[in-house]
């Protein structure tokens, strides 16, 4: 009931947000190569939920699911097929939130972030990937 309620509150802030002005100094979501090159931007994320990953030795964890635009996935392709070995940051408002390594060219238009979040830490997250990606779709 606890994670039922805070799910129902955590959708009740996410319709309230007033919408996010992207472009000047405002909060924004970067995906850049080692090299400062942007890759992707909050223009290019479709959705973002809060997701518990499952693995084979029984571990779980929680993880943010990112799921993309159709030309977020096909930029996602690109940089994953050309930073295979090597990070991609991810920024929010200009913070380093996560450097995954890629390890393989990701096309299906996903990207799960992890980084030892708490269910709260990571609807944290979420909202404030919401807050960035309303702007466009609220046109």
């Amino acid at each position: 009931m606890k994670k039922k309620l805070f799910l129902l509150f955590m959708l009740a802030i996410i319709a309230a947000m007033p919408l996010t002005v992207l472009g000047s100094n405002a909060e924004r979501l970067i995906f850049e190569d080692e090299a400062g090159n942007i890759l992707l931007t909050g223009e290019h994320v479709a959705r973002a939920s809060v997701q518990i990953m499952s693995f084979a030795s029984g571990r779980s964890e929680i993880v943010v699911n990112l799921e993309l635009t159709t030309e977020g996935t096909v930029l996602f392709a690109q940089a994953t097929r050309d930073n295979i070995g090597r990070p991609i940051h991810i920024y929010v408002d200009g913070e380093l939130v996560s450097s995954p390594i890629v390890n393989t060219v990701i096309t299906d238009g996903t990207a799960i972030i992890t980084g030892n979040f708490t269910s709260e830490t990571a609807w944290a997250f979420v909202v404030r990937i919401i807050r960035l990606i309303r702007h466009f779709f609220d046109r």
